[in-house]
């Protein structure tokens, strides 16, 4: 009688299970790590620099006024390829355009898989007319920010 518990209690823990499964045909994806933020080529910093070099040749050259541009913020649309351009809020500034004739593309912003623009802000500091080192302006938090622009 034994050997028939036994046998009946392991044939029911060894029986195979049948559930039905439905296919999943979503072809959507869903991804972990959601953010990555814009990049430059040569990174961050290297902009900065290039930036500052820029403003300060162009001060040089009389392009470039302290009651007209002094903490000045130009808006700059990166693409979703990671192409520069203009925002085009009113009056075109060759400051600006001739500065993003020369910048190579960036690496795009990414959310959810997929590329976004973002709005970088440009800022002109005040201190570049008063002769400040270039150390002192890198470091200032306010001289490229980044955001994210409303899909």
């Amino acid at each position: 009688m034994v050997r028939i518990y036994c046998f009946l209690f392991l044939s029911v823990l060894y029986r195979p299970v049948v559930a039905q499964v439905s296919k999943n045909t979503d072809t959507s994806h869903i991804y972990k790590a959601v953010d990555i933020f814009l990049v430059p080529k040569e990174g961050m910093n290297n902009f900065k620099i290039h930036w500052l070099n820029y403003l300060k040749e162009a001060k040089r050259d009389g392009r470039l006024d302290k009651a007209i541009h002094a903490d000045h913020i130009f808006e700059v649309l990166v693409t979703k390829n990671g192409s520069l351009m203009d925002r085009g809020n009113g009056a075109k500034d060759l400051v600006l355009l001739d500065f993003l004739k020369m910048q190579k593309k960036w690496s795009p912003g990414i959310q959810s898989g997929r590329p976004i623009c973002y709005l970088l802000k440009l800022k002109v500091p005040k201190e570049l007319f008063d002769q400040v080192k270039m150390e002192e302006l890198l470091v200032q938090g306010d001289l490229v920010k980044q955001e994210l622009l409303e899909q």
